[in-house]
C-alpha cells in the first residue's frame, strides 16, 4: 500500500452507497503522515497542531457521546494493540481530507488487494465504550461507539487498629479506601464515627478535633487505586471502643468496616505497713497499719494479704475492710474482690508483745494482675 487515493464509485449522493476504498496514503487525501509504531500514532493524535483536526473527526463520528478530554487521555495512555482490516471489509467511516480540511467519509467498503495493517484502542466515557481505529498507511483513524459502559466501580474498605493499647496512650487508626472495580468511581465519601468517650488525640490537618464523626472526600477514584487516611485517638477510660466506618460513591454500594481496640489500663499497688508504736514494752499491744492504694489506671482483683507473725508476738485483734482470721502465727485477710483505680483499703491488725526482740512483722500482697507477690516488712523493737 503505497499511496492514498479513495476511489468513489458512482455519481449517487454520499449517503446513497458505501465509498471504496482501494488505495491508503496518498498524501493529499491521508489525515497524518504514516504510523511505524504506537507512540506514532501517540504523537498524531495528541498533536497540538492537529488537535482542532482531530476533535473535528471525532464529533463527526456517528453514535459520538463523550468527552473529547476522555480521547486525549485515552490516545496518549491506553493500550495500543495492532489489528488487521480484511479485504472486503465494512467499516463504519474513515477519515480523509479535501483540499486539505478534515472530512470523515462514512459507510466506508475497503477494496483492496491486502487487508488494511491498523492499530485499535478502546477507551470509555459518559457511559459509553468506544474504540479508535487507525489505518497505518494513512493516519485516517476514526471512532466508533462499541455500546453502554457495563463497567461498574466497586470499593472496598478496610479499619486497621492495634488489637490492645495502654491506657493514655495514643490509638492509631487506619482505613484504606479501594476501588476493586472496572471503572472509576466519583464524589465518595468515607465517615467514621467516634465511639463514645473516644477522642482525637492532638491536632491532626484537616480534622475536627471536637467532631464526633469524621467525614473525608474523595472527588474521584479510578479502578485500582486507594486511598488510605489514618489518625490518633484517645479512650480517657478503659474500653472496648468498635470503629464503624462506611464509605458510598455516586456509582456504587455503600461498604462498611470495623475494628475494634482494647484500651487496658496499667496496673500499680502502693502497699505499705507501718507500725503505730516503735519501741515497744513487753505485755503492750501494738497496731500495724495495712494499706493498698491502686496507683494504676486497671482495677485490682482478688486482693488477698498474708502476715506472719514472729514467736515473740501474739495476734489480739483485727478490723478493716475485710475480716482477718488467724491460724496460729499466720494471719489472712480475706480478699478483696475489686479495688479501683485511685481507690484505697486499710486493715489494722493489733498484737501483743511476749518478749524483748527485734521484731519483723511481715505482710505479703497478691493480686490478679501481678505474677510476683509484693512484699513489705516493718521492724519493731520490743523490750
Amino acid at each position: 500500500m503505497a499511496a492514498l487515493a479513495l476511489a468513489l464509485l458512482g455519481s449517487a449522493p454520499l449517503q446513497a452507497r458505501p465509498h471504496v476504498a482501494r488505495r491508503l496514503g496518498h498524501p493529499s487525501t491521508r489525515f497524518a503522515d504514516p504510523l511505524q509504531t504506537p507512540e506514532d500514532l501517540r504523537e498524531r493524535l495528541t498533536s497540538p497542531a492537529l488537535r482542532g483536526d482531530v476533535a473535528t473527526i471525532v464529533q463527526l463520528c456517528d453514535g459520538w457521546q463523550g468527552s473529547l478530554d476522555d480521547f486525549r487521555e485515552a490516545a496518549a495512555t491506553a493500550p495500543i494493540a495492532p489489528l488487521q482490516i480484511p479485504i472486503g471489509a465494512h467499516l463504519p467511516a474513515m477519515s480523509s481530507r479535501r483540499d486539505g480540511r478534515p472530512i470523515l467519509l462514512r459507510d466506508v467498503v475497503w477494496g483492496g488487494t491486502e487487508p488494511i495493517d491498523a492499530y485499535e484502542f478502546f477507551f470509555y466515557s459518559r457511559g459509553r465504550r468506544y474504540r479508535c481505529v487507525t489505518p497505518k498507511a494513512c493516519c485516517n483513524f476514526w471512532v466508533e461507539n462499541i455500546g453502554p459502559d457495563l463497567r461498574k466501580p466497586r470499593l472496598e474498605l478496610r479499619c486497621e487498629s492495634p488489637d490492645q493499647v495502654p491506657l493514655g496512650r495514643p490509638l492509631p487508626l487506619c482505613l484504606t479506601l479501594e476501588n476493586v472495580g472496572e471503572a472509576a468511581d466519583r464524589d465518595i465519601t468515607m465517615a467514621l464515627p467516634l465511639p463514645a468517650g473516644v477522642e482525637i488525640a492532638a491536632a491532626q490537618p484537616g480534622l475536627d478535633p471536637t467532631a464526633q464523626r469524621l467525614v473525608w472526600r474523595v472527588a474521584r477514584l479510578a479502578p485500582g487505586s486507594s486511598r488510605r487516611v489514618c489518625l490518633e485517638l484517645i479512650s480517657p477510660e478503659p474500653a472496648l471502643p468498635e470503629f464503624l466506618a462506611t464509605a458510598v460513591g455516586a456509582d456504587s454500594a455503600e461498604v462498611v468496616t470495623r475494628c475494634s481496640t482494647h484500651v487496658v489500663g496499667i496496673p500499680a499497688v502502693l502497699f505499705e505497713v507501718i507500725d503505730v508504736a516503735d519501741p515497744i514494752e513487753v505485755g503492750a499491744q501494738n497496731t500495724y497499719d495495712l494499706s493498698i492504694v491502686n496507683q494504676g489506671s486497671h482495677p485490682l482483683t482478688n486482693v488477698s494479704i498474708v502476715c506472719t507473725l514472729e514467736d515473740s508476738q501474739e495476734f489480739v485483734t483485727a478490723s478493716g475492710a475485710t475480716t482477718v482470721t488467724a491460724s496460729g502465727r499466720t494471719l489472712t485477710v480475706q480478699p478483696l474482690p475489686v479495688l479501683a483505680p485511685k481507690a484505697s483499703a486499710g486493715w489494722q491488725i493489733v498484737v501483743k508483745a511476749l518478749s524483748a526482740a527485734d521484731v519483723r512483722f511481715s505482710a505479703s500482697l497478691t493480686t490478679a494482675e501481678f505474677q510476683r507477690p509484693i512484699e513489705e516488712t516493718e521492724a519493731t523493737r520490743q523490750y
